[in-house]
């Protein structure tokens, strides 16, 4: 398998996650006004409850994930593998670990999939990607693995809660700003969304 094929997979799994298939990514947005956008999007007129928004430090978690032993340990297997499959595949290509394994593949030991996640900025493969300013954490195995880290003394994840009684005037300040449904998801589907919201918040 070639570095191009990898690539395709990769974008394939991206895309699934933005058009609503189930993967194990997690999608994080390096814009401020998008995360608050993504909050509040969703609320009923007027607000039932409030919403959540969590920040984190990349290069914290990033460091945190390279350092950590099931990383190291996912990485020597790669290298066991890759040591005797070495005409299909290329040696630094271990994050294909992450990616949906087929049957046998599944249950070879030295291509388990780690159970800490991996940071991945991916290229902008779509409008929509490059819109949301998209990053990507791909979970591994365990999927409470932020939730332990959230709860540590020096962690850098943390939330921050958004009265329900501030989600309307947010949502009126962030169309002014330039950031409604249709710069988010720029299509007609995006576009349709925004109309219906200002209709509804007109009524």
């Amino acid at each position: 398998m070639d570095v191009k094929s990898i690539d395709d997979e990769w974008d394939s799994y991206f895309l699934m996650q933005h058009h609503g298939a189930p993967t194990r990514l997690l999608d994080w947005s390096d814009g401020a006004l998008i995360a608050m956008h993504f909050a509040v999007r969703n609320k009923p007129t007027p607000p039932k409850s409030g919403s959540i928004i969590y920040v984190l430090d990349p290069y914290w978690l990033g460091k945190l994930s390279r350092r950590h032993p099931d990383r190291r340990d996912a990485e020597k297997r790669w290298k066991e593998y890759w040591s005797k499959h070495r005409d299909d595949l290329d040696q630094d290509e271990w994050e294909r670990l992450y990616l949906p394994s087929d049957e046998d593949d599944a249950k070879d030991p030295f291509l388990k999939t780690p159970a800490t996640p991996m940071l991945w900025d991916s290229p902008h493969v779509t409008r929509r990607v490059a819109a949301q300013r998209s990053r990507f954490m791909i979970f591994g195995t365990d999927p409470s693995w932020l939730v332990k880290i959230e709860r540590e003394r020096d962690s850098r994840l943390v939330s921050i809660t958004i009265p329900k009684g501030s989600i309307n005037r947010i949502r009126q300040e962030l169309q002014d700003a330039g950031v409604s449904e249709s710069v988010i998801y720029p299509d007609l589907d995006g576009l349709g969304r925004e109309l219906k919201q200002t209709w509804e918040a007109r009524r």
